[in-house]
């Protein structure tokens, strides 16, 4: 019994072709060779020399670029078709990114003059409320600040005397009014002193009922002060350290309110016209396999020279406090259709030397296909989506039907033409770009090649 060494090597392509297959140049004009061995005689066999087998097999008539393919032929090989279908559901795309802290919610502990920290009354990681106190400060720069809202408030009551003394008597004329005029100026610019006074110790953090007891202090008393928290959240930095000396420059603490979190993603420039403000999104953190839904609230408008990606931002909750600043995350973001896209099996897609083809299934009797360049905007192992129809490839319609199990053995029953229209291998984008300018039959343009 005669072996069927094509049959056998038709298995073999096709269970090489089975999840989509990837040809380059070399690779294909390796197999065609074996194929058309396989074909026309034995592997046992030399080629002829003069490459008959070649010229025997250009066709009488002008190739209409489609591969015929007989019921038998169909029978040996296992071919199958699948339909096109429009694209309903979006896709996934998956990146990856990086939790942050919300710079709107954190408090960056600082002081307003010149001081030594005495006592840190707070522990990294201690949860402190609005009012709650941070630091005990010595300072000369407040003890200052103290004496002179004392002066000023002493100044203030003074004048205040004067004024509700000769008020009276300017009204029922015992003095003139003119004296009333300069004591009501008196009266007013030392309480505005006074205020200025006071207004600066609030900004140096005391509270009112400090200020009013600051009055009372004496010697040392007055350097002396507790710093308190103007927020509440968690210490999530802690510099500040006893006996050393800071200034206003000097970062004491850091306060955050973890009840939100910012997590930054970023996609490439490739995928970034794919991402939009509003796109719903799932943060999936690997170490504790919790998974937040959310929507993208920002998108960078440039992209990063270093990594030539766009960088993209969304908030998520955290209301249990476990999640952490700085984790990796997966964020995987919903890609809604578009229209025009359909969806294809990803064994229906065969590649060759960067460019994705389908078989599709022409109408009539006779098994016929034509190899039709596609345009994939998204792939996964099971399906690819075909974005809409550009220059060079043409839209594929809901309904038609595309070689899925066999395409391979398509496309090398289409290489093998090819030879033999041209003698040569050339992908079809090379040979329209060259017919379309004119140039020559294909056959004489193998010195153009690249």
């Amino acid at each position: 019994m005669k072996f069927n060494w094509k049959l056998t090597f038709a298995v073999v392509l096709i269970a090489a072709g089975a999840t989509g297959v990837t040809v380059n140049r070399k690779t294909r004009a390796q197999v065609i060779l074996v194929w058309n061995q396989l074909a026309h005689g034995s592997m046992h066999e030399e080629e002829p020399s003069d490459k008959s087998w070649i010229e025997s097999s250009k066709p009488t008539t002008a190739w209409d670029r489609t591969v015929q393919i007989t019921d038998e032929e169909v029978k040996a090989i296992g071919l199958e078709t699948r339909p096109v279908v429009s694209q309903t559901e979006p896709t996934i795309l998956s990146l990856f990114g990086t939790t942050d802290y919300d710079p709107a919610a954190v408090t960056t502990v600082r002081l307003q003059f010149d001081s030594r920290v005495d006592n840190v009354l707070v522990e990294l990681g201690s949860v402190v409320k609005e009012g709650d106190p941070l630091l005990e400060l010595f300072s000369t720069d407040l003890a200052a600040a103290k004496s002179a809202y004392e002066l000023a408030l002493s100044q203030y009551n003074h004048d205040k005397k004067i004024y509700d003394y000769k008020l009276p008597l300017a009204k029922n004329g015992t003095i003139p009014g003119s004296q009333a005029i300069e004591v009501e100026n008196d009266e007013a610019q030392s309480r505005l002193k006074m205020k200025l006074a006071k207004d600066n110790l609030l900004v140096y953090g005391l509270t009112e009922q400090e200020i009013e007891h600051s009055k009372d202090e004496d010697g040392k008393e007055k350097a002396r002060m507790i710093l308190r928290a103007r927020a509440g959240g968690t210490v999530v930095e802690r510099v500040a350290v006893p006996s050393n000396y800071y200034d206003s420059k000097d970062t004491l603490l850091t306060i955050a309110n973890l009840g939100k979190l910012w997590v930054w993603g970023g996609v490439s420039e490739l995928d970034a016209d794919k991402v939009e403000v509003n796109q719903v999104l799932k943060v999936v953190f690997p170490t504790s396999n919790r998974e937040v839904i959310s929507k993208i609230a920002y998108i960078d408008k440039a992209i990063d020279p270093n990594t030539r990606s766009a960088k993209f931002r969304t908030t998520i909750p955290n209301l249990d406090g476990r999640l952490k600043a700085h984790e990796f995350v997966k964020l995987l973001v919903q890609i809604q259709p578009k229209p025009g896209q359909t969806v294809i099996p990803r064994s229906a897609m065969v590649s060759v030397d960067r460019q994705d083809y389908v078989f599709v299934l022409k109408p009539g009797k006779v098994k016929s296909f034509e190899r039709r360049p596609i345009l994939a905007a998204k792939e996964s192992n099971d399906i690819v989506v075909v974005a809409r129809p550009s220059e060079g490839h043409r839209e594929l319609q809901p309904g038609e039907q595309v070689a899925t199990l066999g395409s391979l053995i398509l496309e090398m029953m289409y290489e093998e033409r090819l030879m033999a229209e041209g003698g040569l291998l050339v992908s079809d984008p090379a040979r329209e770009r060259l017919d379309h300018t004119g140039v020559g039959r294909p056959d004489k343009l193998a010195s153009r090649l690249p």
